[in-house]
Parts: C-alpha cells; structure tokens; sequence
C-alpha cells in the first residue's frame, strides 16, 4: 500500500545555505506521487489515454530537517482514500540513517481533462493506489482564511516558467509568490511548516496581487506572533485564489 522511491536532493532544492527548502521538500514529493500515479495507470504520461488528471487542492508539509545538496533521501507515499471526490495523499521523508526530514498531507481532485470538470474518483482507480489508513499529522488539513487586516505586499504577472502541463500555474509557485510577500527581515529558514489552499487556478498572463499579514497567537501581543498568512488574490485584489499559512514548529 505504500510507495517508496529513492531520491536525492537536488541543487535546485537547496537555498543560499545549501539546506533543503519546504519547496524542495515539496517537489520531491510531488515526483514520488507521479511515480506512484504511472504504476497506477494513471500518470502524467497516461492523460491522454484516461482522458484524466489530479488537480492539488491543499496540503500541509512540516519540514524538520535541512539536509544538503546530493543527500540520498526515502519518500515514501501512500494513499488514504477519499472523502467524497477529495483524495487524501499523505508522505514522509526519510535520510539514509531512517531519520525524519519531513512529513505532508494532501488532498487531490480528479480533472476530466476535456470537459474540464471535477470528477469522483471511481472504486477502480482507489484499487490501482491502494489504501493505507495511517496519518503522518493528528487533525486533517483544515480549511484555511485570509486575514481580513492583511495588507497589499507583493504584486506579480504570470509568466511561462509558471504554468505546468496542466496549463495553469503549477503548485509549488503559490509558495514562492507566498515567500516573496514576507517582510524584509523574514526569510523561509523562519518557518518550518506550510499549509496551502488552492482555490482557483491562474493562467498565463493573469495579473495577481499577494496580501500579507500575521496571526496572533490568544492572548498575544504583535511581538509574537502564530503564524504569517499570504492570501493570493486576482489583480484587482477581490477573488481569493490561494491562501499560504506559514509557522514554526519546534
């Protein structure tokens, strides 16, 4: 039930320090489930044949180790059925000594590629995946908001590099236009934990425009502060399209 595949980390993966990003982490992770999607028939490379494809709709990674360039690292992803038309997907990552590097939970839809429209997965297809019950996180993905004080930080046009074969921008991209938004003093290596929300897909040439702002912890003042949460919105700042909530985990 569970998918393994040996990958090494690559140069894009690392930062300025030559430690693993969250996005990093997050692509190695999105090629294991590709891989596990071809051994299941239902790949990248079988979407013109199935007629089909997986859309992202959330997920959460928390990062706990930053290994280097070239560390031969375990993913290891398994499929935790459906709740309705929502697949839930969970990995972790693992060094060569069996040492956590980082976990994630996700949630994928199924695109019927020409009708454009959302499907339910059939019984068939969860069959080819198989199930594992186990969770690598306690609660479930939970539905992320914006701040309704966040303000304008970040505005952006989209380019070719963005879009993926599913002809819009690809996953991986709303945590860059999410880090991009942070203040000058912050930078990724202050956060360890991602959730992200995908609500509505962008297309080439869409003009975005990130909100920023941070969320209090109870009872906190400004100086401590829980999380910061980047609501990724059109141009003209009015349709929410993603929202990235970023925290650190000790």
């Amino acid at each position: 039930m569970i998918y393994e595949k040996n990958l090494a980390v690559q140069f894009g993966d690392v930062d300025i320090h030559n430690h693993l990003t969250m996005k990093g982490a997050l692509r190695l992770m999105q090629e294991a489930c590709n891989c596990h999607s071809a051994e299941a028939g239902s790949g990248v490379n079988d979407i013109e044949t199935t007629g089909y494809s997986w859309m992202l709709h959330q997920q959460r990674l928390r990062l706990y180790r930053r290994p280097c360039w070239n560390t031969p690292l375990l993913i290891r992803t398994w499929s935790r059925g459906a709740l309705g038309p929502l697949c839930l997907r969970d990995f972790e990552a693992l060094d060569e000594n069996g040492a956590l590097v980082a976990q994630a939970a996700s949630g994928w839809l199924l695109v019927n590629v020409a009708a454009q429209r959302l499907e339910t997965a059939s019984e068939e297809l969860l069959r080819a995946y198989g199930t594992e019950e186990r969770a690598v996180f306690d609660t479930p993905l939970q539905r992320l908001k914006a701040l309704p004080e966040a303000q304008k930080r970040w505005e952006y046009t989209i380019l070719r590099r963005d879009i993926d074969i599913n002809r819009h921008v690809n996953n991986l991209c709303y945590l860059d236009y999410a880090l991009e938004s942070l203040p000058a003093e912050y930078g990724e290596e202050d956060f360890n934990e991602a959730d992200i929300l995908y609500k509505k897909a962008f297309y080439l040439g869409d003009r975005i425009a990130c909100f920023g702002g941070w969320e209090l912890k109870e009872s906190a003042s400004k100086d401590d502060p829980a999380a910061y949460v980047a609501a990724i919105k059109d141009g003209a700042g009015k349709l929410l399209h993603a929202v990235v909530r970023l925290t650190r985990i000790d």
